[in-house]
């Protein structure tokens, strides 16, 4: 097995939380899609939020979000929330560089994540 660099990428998405005492740990949380079908059928029907309950429970709560959601979890497969110290990371799956690319929608739903995010600082 070869060493070296890895021919897949994962990008993130950095809220920064500054350090004015903001429990970061509220932000915890993942989204799942719900699949029906096989194959080329497959279609995201809804999506799942778990993680700490408040927060995910908005952003269940979102109807643009999870609207959003479906059409990007048929690539992304999974979003993940993951705080830390001074700031709250946003990011998808693995994805292999062929598929290296872009995705607008997946911008617009960092960005909606991020938009709550902040909204619950204040």
């Amino acid at each position: 097995m070869p060493y070296g660099s890895l021919d897949t990428f994962q990008v993130h998405y950095i809220v920064e939380t500054g350090e004015s005492g903001v429990d970061t740990e509220q932000f915890l949380a993942r989204c799942e899609p719900i699949t029906k079908g096989h194959f080329g059928d497959r279609r995201v029907v809804a999506v799942k939020w778990t993680g700490a309950s408040a927060f995910a429970d908005r952003l269940q709560n979102d109807s643009r979000l999870t609207e959003l959601l479906k059409e990007v979890l048929l690539t992304e497969r999974e979003i993940r929330i993951d705080p830390l110290d001074d700031h709250v990371r946003i990011y998808g799956m693995w994805n292999h560089y062929e598929t290296m690319q872009a995705n607008t929608k997946m911008v617009e739903v960092a960005d909606i994540i991020a938009g709550h995010i902040k909204a619950a600082m204040s």
